[in-house]
């Protein structure tokens, strides 16, 4: 009886040591993008795993007991900051700022975001914003968006992870390299495919993608910004529908998460293009290249929404 039991003990420990294994994280990062770039540094030593689960937002996210267990067992948890992530600022609280990296607090990512804003105040064109106040952020935090921002973030998880993992240091630094090789011809590729469409006019229905816009050298003709969870008002309708009306010939991007209803709505008997953007990079596989593979994505859906559009 006892060797029975003592069978079953085994076979239940067994059990939980595979669960355990399984869920075992030594990297996490809050959203998706930031595990293009994780993923490419520790590439051979170790996993990234991903907090949100694909297609979630993290604007109106809600933290559970088990994301936070997650945390905790990991040996390095980056997220973005409080603009963009509320969500984590009370939790993270419990844990040893050693085991974690806050993007937005990094000195030079910093100044990147500060100068972006004050870009788009000083901004002296007649592009214009029609915002939801509960919905807008001081500033900009989509910060992967960014080729520059993304080489630094490269950067700070190669220096902590170099200190986590230090037997790896060849390793790791050969990761970098390679990152930012690719990187730069990237963006080389990415400019050179841009370059005739610099000049064209569109809108977007979320502000998000002014990094990525400055580094190529494009320009939206108006943000509109909702709330994709929620139906807009009669009153915003109107104001989106009366400005997209007298511009009938030129694009509109949305984003997946963008309920058809809302889009319907807005769209509803005009013949304005629509074209998709995912700045969360949604159908992009985690591996090595993914923010290569992720930049070069966004690059083509601007290329072939805006250099094919007949009305422009």
């Amino acid at each position: 009886m006892y060797k029975k039991n003592g069978k079953i003990l085994i076979f239940f420990y067994s059990i939980w040591l595979l669960i355990t294994l399984n869920i075992q994280a030594d990297v996490i990062v809050s959203i998706r993008p930031l595990a293009f770039i994780a993923t490419a540094i520790t590439k051979g030593i170790t996993n990234v795993n991903i907090l949100l689960n694909q297609g979630i937002s993290p604007h109106n996210y809600i933290l559970k007991p088990s994301d936070l267990w997650k945390i905790k067992k990991s040996d390095l948890f980056i997220w973005i900051g409080m603009d963009i992530e509320n969500f984590l600022e009370k939790s993270l609280a419990q844990i040893p700022t050693y085991k974690t990296i806050q993007l937005s607090k990094i000195p030079n990512i910093m100044k990147i975001i500060m100068q972006n804003n004050n870009n788009i105040l000083n901004d002296g064109n007649s592009n214009f914003k029609i915002n939801e106040n509960y919905s807008h952020h001081a500033y900009n935090m989509h910060i992967w968006l960014s080729p520059h921002i993304a080489r630094i973030i490269a950067k700070v998880i190669h220096a902590q992870l170099s200190i986590i993992f230090h037997e790896h240091q060849t390793l790791l630094d050969k990761n970098l390299k390679s990152f930012n090789i690719k990187l730069n011809q990237m963006n080389i590729n990415i400019h050179n495919d841009l370059k005739y469409i610099k000049n064209k006019k569109y809108y977007v229905f979320h502000d998000a993608y002014s990094y990525f816009e400055n580094n190529y050298h494009l320009s939206p003709l108006g943000v509109f910004t909702i709330n994709h969870s929620i139906q807009p008002g009669v009153k915003k309708i109107y104001e989106i529908k009366k400005i997209l009306n007298k511009n009938q010939s030129i694009p509109i991007f949305i984003e997946p998460q963008f309920k058809p209803a809302i889009i319907h709505k807005i769209t509803k008997n005009n013949n304005i293009k629509i074209c998709i953007l995912d700045p969360l990079g949604n159908n992009i596989i985690l591996n090595s290249d993914s923010y290569m593979k992720f930049l070069s994505s966004i690059s083509n859906i601007f290329k072939k929404c805006l250099l094919y559009n007949k009305g422009d």
